[in-house]
């Protein structure tokens, strides 16, 4: 009797992945789990080895499991109460969304249109789309023809100018009204106008229009003044004077803007300005006085132009009638007929800003080969050192560098963030463009994205994030979220959810669902003068989300609806020591993996997850060796004859448990092509030995090491078992070597792992100590006795941050694991982070929870 317990235990021991290590009992996980066989190798047996098992398995001297006697022994740890369900039938029936069918053929109808509309756009990007900047216009409108008649070079400009004065007598976009900008683009026009002595009428409103609102720009928002105002208008006032116009010249503000001018001028090392690039090249037509064109010339872009102004370019050509700036002015008049925008070319901003609008509005997966040969366009133009707005920007911006390292690298590019150091200064701050301390909102918040997908090592992404964190906290205090660059619908509203849901906590059903709230499909882009992106802000994109966002939320809410009446079949109803939370589990998975086609994914994820918790639930619950003994044989033998022999809530707990995973089991070897049983009951057999130990640990009081708590911690979790049982339905076949490589051993796995288990100790090791139950809080303390509490909280919060870096570069650069794959380990982290953040979100559905589950399970978005 005794050799065939040993015997039965030696089979437990392997195939439930335990070893002996120092004395201490662990997962063995460098064995990898196959799906060819149940069989078990042979393996070297003694009587310690014999006597742990005896000791997890509850030494009770027989060859087969006791009965159970009905009633557990009290366990010696707290009861835990659980809060009652807050999503049930009647609460979760009211909330779901109903379409009519012609509704839902219309919509779809229309997305189709909205999707091959929307890859035209990406298909027929070039230099950048914008509106035309009258101010831009009305300096390419004075240079003289080179032929020496008396008329203009580009003549059709002029006309352009006296056919678009709007009806207040002001030039400018008419989308939005901003002081500084109509201001700035009616004071060229109308001196354009007065040097061709033309358009006496339009000169006329122009100037009455500048009188009229010219002390209005003191009360304008300084944040609001485009880039350079100082220096331009200034200048060109001065020139108004000496053309006779009659302008309030002695405004005290137009003093103040003035006197900003000349101390800026001060500050000005006019030698850097002839010999290294920078935004000073934006500005050369308003400081003609102190330029010296034949040194400015050796910092000309390829392509002509001075930092891809016209306005800059245009200037430089009548001081220099340099043959490259007229042929740059010649080539975007011939593309834009008779005006010129602010910026020519805007391909890199283009770009880069309408794959991250896709991506936070939830619809790129619709673009993946568009959103491909975008980022190979961009990466082709990647430069260590930053790049700028445009491929031949000798002057590199922080706003488009970061974006571009933040998407490229997400996309498996290899780019190097040393490209920020570029943009810092000797105090270790941020601003936008070298030399310049000028910082926006806009940029800080797209630094404060970028830091976020840092790599272990990566200092400067560190020092990135602390700094922005710092603005932007302080941004949303002092001023509102205000920007230099950007009139954005809801601003403030985009760096409050960033500061609210970093990047580890942020869902991405809950970003698209918070960015269709906010995306403005008429923002406007301030530059020299406002301009427009088409191919970035447009209402396609947002009509296509919402019509996107309720689409895959009436499937979500159709699966919730079967998982509810699965949790019922199960019985797991009569389960009194177990939380019903169906809805918020599903919720995590249905707001990462959330495509349609993930549908049985979502439903093995969720069934896993819920199984997990629940016979987490029962092992400590139940308290009793031998009631814990009876089911963790039945699992091993897998075997419905034994249920007899158990209490009512143990017969349900194992029903389920066998019935889900022979169901889960049949639509693998469906999607696998071969038995996936084995290995499905494998990963239970691990998962419930923690279980084991746990409970053995919490009736004998013992307080663990930190390492020994987290290696059985970490697998009690239960995280593994389901990402590894999930991963079966990522749409990717999975060989055994595949398995090997992404099962418990793997530092994917183990990081997603790590995390999760940390990131819950942070928040429920108070709860866990009143309960009699070990934390890692408590179990580091143990190692280090002279350790306060706060001390050792901050260490695992370091332990963390650590980890979840580690996790960034896995994520870009495991490459053992498909893609999907990926995505489901990093997601469930995620999850971890998000349900975690304050505490218990599981188990408690606190009130913002439910206000995130509702968001995106049942508040449909209005199209």
């Amino acid at each position: 009797m005794a050799q065939s317990l040993i015997s039965s235990a030696n089979s437990f021991i392997v195939r439930s992945g335990v070893s002996e290590v120092n004395g201490r009992t662990e997962l063995n996980r460098s064995r990898p789990f196959s799906f060819s066989s149940s069989k078990v190798g042979k393996r070297q047996w003694n009587k310690h080895s014999a006597g742990l098992v005896l000791a997890c398995l509850g030494d009770s001297r027989r060859s087969s499991p006791p009965a159970a006697t009905g009633a557990a022994t009290a366990s010696t740890s707290v009861k835990r109460e659980y809060p009652p369900a807050v999503w049930n039938d009647d609460v979760i029936n009211s909330l779901i969304s109903t379409y009519k069918s012609a509704d839902v053929a219309e919509q779809e109808k229309r997305a189709e249109t909205l999707i091959a509309e929307i890859k035209g756009m990406f298909k027929s990007m070039g230099d950048g789309e914008t509106n035309p900047s009258a101010y831009d216009t009305a300096w390419v409108a004075r240079i003289p023809a080179v032929d020496g008649s008396s008329r203009p070079q580009f003549p059709q400009t002029l006309q352009w100018i006296l056919q678009n004065q709007l009806s207040d007598g002001s030039w400018g976009e008419e989308l939005c009204f901003l002081t500084y900008d109509r201001a700035l683009a009616t004071l060229a026009c109308v001196i354009t106008l007065s040097l061709w002595n033309t358009g006496e009428e339009q000169v006329k409103k122009g100037v009455e229009f500048i009188k009229k609102h010219a002390e209005r720009m003191e009360g304008e928002a300084d944040n609001h003044r485009p880039s350079g105002f100082e220096i331009v208008f200034i200048s060109m006032l001065n020139e108004a004077k000496t053309l006779g116009l009659d302008l309030p010249y002695e405004l005290p503000f137009f003093k103040q803007i003035n006197e900003m001018r000349e101390t800026k001028l001060k500050k000005i090392p006019l030698n850097v300005v002839h010999t290294i690039p920078t935004t000073i090249l934006y500005s050369l037509e308003g400081l003609q006085e102190i330029i010296d064109w034949d040194k400015i010339m050796k910092l000309q872009s390829k392509d002509g132009s001075f930092l891809s102004s016209p306005a800059s370019t245009a200037a430089v050509f009548m001081r220099t009638g340099d043959k490259k700036c007229l042929d740059f002015l010649s080539f975007v008049l011939n593309k834009f007929q008779d005006h010129a925008p602010c910026h020519y070319p805007l391909d890199l901003f283009e770009r880069l800003w309408a794959v991250d609008t896709c991506q936070r509005l939830g619809i790129d997966r619709h673009f993946k080969d568009e959103i491909k040969e975008t980022l190979d366009y961009v990466y082709s133009y990647w430069n260590d050192r930053g790049i700028g707005w445009a491929r031949e920007n000798a002057v590199g911006d922080i706003d488009d560098t970061v974006m571009a390292l933040r998407l490229l690298r997400l996309s498996g590019y290899n780019v190097s963030s040393d490209a920020l150091k570029t943009f810092r200064d000797e105090n270790g701050e941020f601003f936008c463009f070298m030399g310049q301390t000028q910082r926006g909102v806009t940029d800080m918040l797209n630094v404060h994205r970028c830091s976020q997908v840092a790599y272990p090592g990566e200092t400067v992404m560190e020092e990135a994030k602390q700094c922005t964190l710092r603005y932007l906290t302080n941004a949303l205090d002092n001023v509102g979220a205000f920007d230099k660059w950007a009139l954005k619908k809801d601003l403030q509203g985009e760096v409050e959810y960033v500061l609210r849901y970093p990047w580890h906590r942020s869902l991405p059903r809950l970003e698209a669902k918070n960015y269709v709230e906010q995306y403005g499909a008429n923002d406007v882009w301030l530059g020299k003068s406002m301009y427009l992106m088409y191919n970035v802000s447009n209402p396609k994109y947002l009509e296509l989300a919402q019509i996107d966002f309720n689409k895959v939320q009436s499937v979500h809410q159709k699966e919730i609806q079967e998982l509810q009446r699965w949790w019922k079949s199960s019985g797991f109803t009569k389960l009194n020591f177990t939380p019903e939370r169906v809805v918020e589990i599903y919720f995590g998975v249905a707001a990462t993996m959330f495509e349609p086609e993930l549908a049985t994914l979502r439903a093995v994820y969720t069934k896993t997850s819920i199984i997990s918790v629940i016979l987490s639930d029962l092992y400590e619950a139940q308290g009793s060796t031998d009631n814990i003994m009876l089911f963790s044989e039945a699992v091993k033998r897998w075997d419905m004859s034994l249920v007899d022999r158990m209490s009512e809530e143990m017969k349900i707990c194992f029903k389920g448990l066998y019935g889900t995973v022979n169901e889960i089991a049949e639509e693998g070897r469906k999607r696998q092509g071969r038995d996936v049983l084995p290995y499905l009951r494998n990963l239970w057999e691990v998962q419930l030995d923690s279980y084991t130990k746990e409970a053995k640990i919490a009736q004998a009081k013992y307080m663990p090491s930190f390492q020994e708590y987290m290696e059985n911690a970490k697998v009690s979790m239960g995280l593994a078992t389901i990402v590894l049982t999930t991963a079966l339905f990522t749409g990717d076949l999975l060989s055994d070597e595949t398995l090997s490589k992404m099962g418990y051993d793997s530092k994917f796995i183990q990081l997603m792992v790590s995390t999760g288990r940390l990131v819950c100790d942070t928040k429920t090791y108070q709860e866990k100590q009143e309960r009699g139950l070990p934390s890692a809080i408590q179990c580091y303390m143990k190692d280090h006795p002279e350790t306060s509490e706060k001390e050792a909280l901050d260490h695992i919060y370091s332990l963390l941050q650590n980890s979840l870096l580690e996790l960034n570069w896995e994520l870009v650069n495991n490459r053992e694991m498909p893609e999907t794959c990926r995505r489901l380990v990093f997601n469930t982290s995620r999850i971890m982070q998000l349900f975690f953040m304050e505490r218990d979100g599981f188990i408690m559905s606190h009130l913002e929870m439910q206000q995130l589950v509702r968001k995106c399970l049942f508040d449909p978005v209005a199209v």
